[in-house]
């Protein structure tokens, strides 16, 4: 049974399936799909074809083992969700947040407050974001993946989480993604490989490709990335 606010405001052409809550002055735009449990929080605007609260889905190629049941995705107050955003169920999207055209979020991920995930960036499953957090458009986060608060990734960036590439079944003893700590920048088209954690208020310069760990408060660059100096 759906908890629809009588002031939210709906398309004719929305879907809404059951077992939907949505809160008040919430405004869906046409062609909007929502699966169940499904949290819609107060203020939030959908633009058109967004998919919310989605599940994984496998004809048997996927190697993680998907689960039967998943939490309801919940998205915060406030936060703005551009045409064409599918989300996962089972993630957390915070207030304030900003969705870009065409991202994709997808299955028991978190994403805080005061976010901008821009156009074509695609996070993969159990990742965490902080808040105040800004990807930019075309870049990929990784399954598995930790962004800490106030971090910046500029555009198509690549993150991996599987050094196999592959070639052995999944397994979540070597299938990590990267852990990118408080306050860190990273430049444009860098590469960051899997389990590689980059320290405090560093930066990656861009086309970096990170293949080891990045200390608190310096500057690496280059292929592979190495030291260039301290940040003051």
């Amino acid at each position: 049974m759906n908890k629809i606010s009588s002031a939210a405001k709906i398309a004719n052409t929305a879907i809404i399936h059951d077992n939907v809550e949505i809160g008040d002055n919430v405004i869906i735009h046409d062609y909007v799909v929502i699966y169940p449990n499904t949290i819609i929080s107060n203020n939030v605007e959908i633009y058109d074809h967004c998919v919310l609260g989605k599940l994984p889905t496998s004809p048997g190629s996927v190697a993680r083992q998907l689960k039967m049941e998943y939490a309801p995705l919940e998205v915060g107050e406030y936060t703005i969700l551009c045409p064409s955003v599918v989300l996962y169920t089972g993630t957390t999207i915070g207030a304030h947040t900003l969705l870009g055209d065409y991202c994709s979020i997808r299955e028991e991920c978190k994403v805080g407050d005061y976010c901008i995930i821009s156009r074509n960036v695609s996070v993969n499953y159990n990742t965490m974001i902080g808040n105040r957090v800004k990807i930019m458009d075309n870049s990929h986060i990784t399954g598995d993946m930790i962004v800490e608060d106030d971090v910046f990734i500029s555009v198509l960036v690549s993150s991996t989480n599987d050094n196999t590439m592959g070639r052995e079944a999944y397994n979540e003893d070597h299938v990590c993604g990267p852990h990118i700590k408080k306050g860190v920048t990273i430049g444009a088209g860098a590469i960051l490989l899997p389990k590689v954690t980059v320290g405090v208020n560093s930066l990656v310069g861009a086309g970096s490709i990170v293949t080891k760990d990045i200390p608190d408060n310096q500057v690496w660059m280059g292929s592979p990335a190495k030291y260039f100096k301290d940040i003051q």
